[in-house]
């Protein structure tokens, strides 16, 4: 595949994971990195500016799922806690 090709590929699927995060489709936005990931380790290190401006947006938009992550993380072991609090097992 054309590494313009692969780039454009790649595009699509980081925004079709930006979407799944969105809902909270984990497991879908997990599904997508792992097709994604070895399209993006095919290119090369030579890239126009045109492709390093796409892997800029392709990084920014991983940045921001990382802390989209780690928000829903902290906020699941939140809920977790309150849950053990209620029935009574209470966990530090």
């Amino acid at each position: 595949m054309e590494q313009a090709s692969v780039l454009s590929r790649a595009l699509e699927l980081t925004q079709a994971i930006e979407r799944a995060a969105a809902t909270g489709d984990w497991l879908t936005a997990a599904r997508l990195a792992e097709e994604r990931s070895p399209l993006l380790m095919s290119l090369s290190a030579s890239q126009t500016p045109d492709a390093m401006t796409t892997i800029r947006r392709i990084q920014d938009v991983n940045a921001a799922l990382v802390d989209g992550a780690k928000a829903a993380q902290q906020e699941l072991q939140r809920e977790f806690r309150a849950a053990l609090r209620c029935a009574g097992a209470y966990i530090e």
